[in-house]
């Protein structure tokens, strides 16, 4: 079993990102600038404020709209993941100003991120349908205690596992998919057999810095209003909070859009340059197998 060197592969997706910051930008940007104004069009179309009771046949329409807009977003999102892990696995060179690539490889992972999707949404269903079943059951004897307390241990059991599969499906899913052609999650889970921990452990490192300073500045920048928000809660209905706490976020959507494009080009330099490494490494003990496209 291949053990992924932790100080390494965090060592290289840090040089990566910063050494080659110029050069994801000029990879990146122009994908991500669609992604954004994918994002904002629900807010933007006052399609976030529709109600189901006020009018059906809008917000089913409204629906509709989202779906596809996020479906939109998760393939162009999955065309910056393949022109970075591109870049990162030595398979491109030079630098970049603009880049728009929309092929096999990019489609093949977009389907790979759906099934990913409905592979989570499976477990999500199981372990609600697990832990209902379960608590109804015991809820039936009249002991209460007992059947929150189940309730309890299966739902962060039921989360740690969702947790597990997510970490061994994702983590190499793009460099497999552009590397070896393939959807990636079967190699993926196999390739990181015995490594959860340490790919937690390079997941947190290369993420930490990004995501703290992301969460600093959008609460920077909608802070005061949820100050003011939370002074007035105790008085408020459930429903008029969540009305007033969309209406904050819907304020400030562009404004938090824009923050997390500046953002972008960091995590997503760390992120994919970690599992970029991280293949390369783990896949030299276990070769891909004969016919698969692309080589490292």
């Amino acid at each position: 079993m291949n053990k992924l060197p932790v100080g390494s592969t965090i060592g290289f997706a840090y040089k990566f990102a910063f050494g080659q910051l110029g050069t994801i930008i000029g990879l990146i940007w122009a994908p991500m600038v669609v992604i954004a104004v994918l994002r904002f069009l629900p807010y933007g179309l006052g399609d976030t404020t529709l109600s189901p009771e006020q009018n059906p046949a809008a917000f089913n329409a409204a629906q509709l709209r989202i779906v596809f807009f996020g479906l939109a977003s998760l393939f162009f999102y999955a065309c910056v993941c393949v022109s970075v892990t591109q870049q990162a696995l030595g398979l491109r060179k030079g630098g970049a100003i603009f880049h728009f690539a929309l092929g096999r490889t990019e489609l093949r992972l977009w389907i790979a991120f759906l099934l990913l999707t409905l592979i989570l949404a499976m477990l999500l269903l199981g372990v609600y349908l697990a832990t209902n079943g379960v608590v109804m059951l015991l809820a039936r004897t009249g002991n209460i205690a007992l059947a929150e307390g189940i309730m309890g241990l299966m739902l962060f059991a039921g989360a740690s596992a969702i947790m597990f599969a997510l970490v061994r499906l994702s983590f190499l899913i793009v460099p497999v998919a552009v590397a070896e052609g393939t959807m990636g999650l079967e190699r993926g889970w196999r390739l990181t057999a015995g490594n959860f921990w340490r790919i937690s452990g390079v997941l947190f490192v290369v993420t930490l810095p990004v995501v703290v300073v992301t969460v600093c500045a959008i609460f920077g920048l909608i802070g005061g209003d949820l100050a003011k928000l939370a002074a007035v809660a105790p008085k408020l209905t459930q429903e008029v909070l969540q009305n007033r706490m969309q209406v904050i976020i819907s304020h400030h959507m562009a404004m938090m859009i824009g923050i997390d494009l500046i953002a972008a080009p960091f995590l997503l330099g760390l992120t994919l340059g970690a599992s970029a490494f991280a293949y390369k490494t783990l896949a030299a003990a276990s070769p891909p197998a004969r016919g698969a496209q692309g080589k490292v």
